[in-house]
């Protein structure tokens, strides 16, 4: 086909009804033909394209060096495909760029050599494989953590069974002697075990929810959903007499429900339980939205604080850094909120000194205002 038979009724109709935008340029780069394609993806209508240079629907980056490609194209011209495994993009006409695949035809006119250009726009492909992408990052983030999960959890839920195998023969030989204090504290021993690995399967549970349950996720207000969580945690304020302060300006963020209370609780809790002896705990909430469409959202304690070595390992399951008799728990709750951040792409942090309370940090991507 020649590009003067695209006057052809039969020609410009197959043309016309392509799902490419095709352009026809000469080798000075003036447009002399767009099909109805062309028009929607670039959002041009065509009187505003024909007699134009092709260089409007290139990025402005790249618009300097366009010349000397066509310049070498019609110097030597052939079938091409361009875009394949590159990050070739387009404009469109309100300046906005979106990534293309490009076929280029030499075609001889009635008037000379001209190119015809076939543009797809692989915006959706794109969007196809980031998330294939980002997917699988996540998988191999989750594996890493259940390899660590099951490592740590096993040896930790052994210290419980141990006690129980171990003074169940004591509870054995007391019944048998009929020694009713060594009964008793058997007894004790075995029911506390108990307790504390039926603690450490509820957490193991939660975290591996976090982990592979599906994600909800939903627009919600972040002060709304804040204060549901303090609401859920009133009893735990109430009994601790803690003072918690609230001060969240009015930001919209995307996320999963009941990932976000259990972040929110696993947090406050924390602040709450690592207060300083004598004193009551201290919270203060709060968010400052930042320039690149985010906020940071901050839980701040006045509590006993931790070293900055400990920065990062406090994230992991399983890793204490008091006994279990100062400061009851499982050490898994700070990892279901990195879980729970990881898995919805946001980030976490804490800074924090000795005997100077613990500030934790969430950067949460927002939402525009309706």
């Amino acid at each position: 086909m020649s590009f003067d038979s695209l006057s052809v009724d039969p020609f410009r109709l197959a043309v016309e009804s392509s799902p490419a935008a095709m352009i026809v340029a000469g080798p000075d780069g003036v447009i002399q033909f767009v099909n109805a394609e062309t028009e929607r993806m670039f959002g041009y209508g065509r009187q505003e394209l024909v007699g134009k240079s092709v260089d409007i629907l290139v990025p402005a980056a790249l618009r300097k060096g366009h010349a000397a490609l066509r310049r070498g194209f019609f110097a030597e011209p052939s079938h091409r495909a361009m875009g394949a495994g590159r990050d070739l993009k387009a404009t469109r006409r309100d300046g906005t760029e979106f990534p293309v695949e490009i076929g280029l035809t030499p075609i001889e006119s009635a008037t000379g050599p001209v190119v015809l250009a076939t543009v797809l726009d692989i915006t959706a492909r794109r969007e196809a494989e980031t998330a294939l992408t980002e997917r699988a990052a996540e998988l191999e983030r989750a594996n890493e953590r259940l390899a660590q999960f099951a490592y740590v959890a096993s040896h930790d839920l052994q210290e419980p069974l141990r006690k129980i195998a171990a003074f169940s023969d004591l509870l054995e030989n007391a019944i048998a002697s009929s020694n009713r204090a060594d009964i008793t504290y058997a007894n004790q021993v075995m029911r506390t075990s108990a307790l504390r690995a039926r603690e450490l399967v509820d957490d193991l549970l939660a975290f591996s929810r976090t982990i592979n349950d599906e994600q909800r996720l939903q627009v919600l207000d972040l002060r709304k959903e804040v204060e549901s969580a303090l609401a859920d945690l009133s009893h735990s304020i109430g009994e601790a007499k803690a003072e918690i302060s609230v001060e969240i300006p009015p930001v919209r963020i995307r996320a999963d429900r009941s990932q976000f209370a259990r972040l929110m609780h696993n947090l406050v809790s924390n602040a709450i339980k690592y207060r300083k002896p004598g004193h009551a705990a201290k919270v203060d909430i709060g968010a400052v939205p930042q320039e690149d469409k985010a906020v940071r959202l901050a839980i701040a304690d006045a509590g006993i604080g931790i070293e900055e070595k400990f920065a990062h390992t406090i994230f992991e399951p399983f890793k204490r850094l008091h006994s279990k008799g100062q400061y009851p728990g499982t050490g898994i709750g700070l990892a279901i909120c990195k879980s729970i951040v990881d898995r919805h792409g946001w980030r976490i942090s804490v800074s924090s000194q000795p005997g100077e309370g613990a500030t934790f940090v969430v950067t949460i991507p927002t939402l525009s205002q309706q």
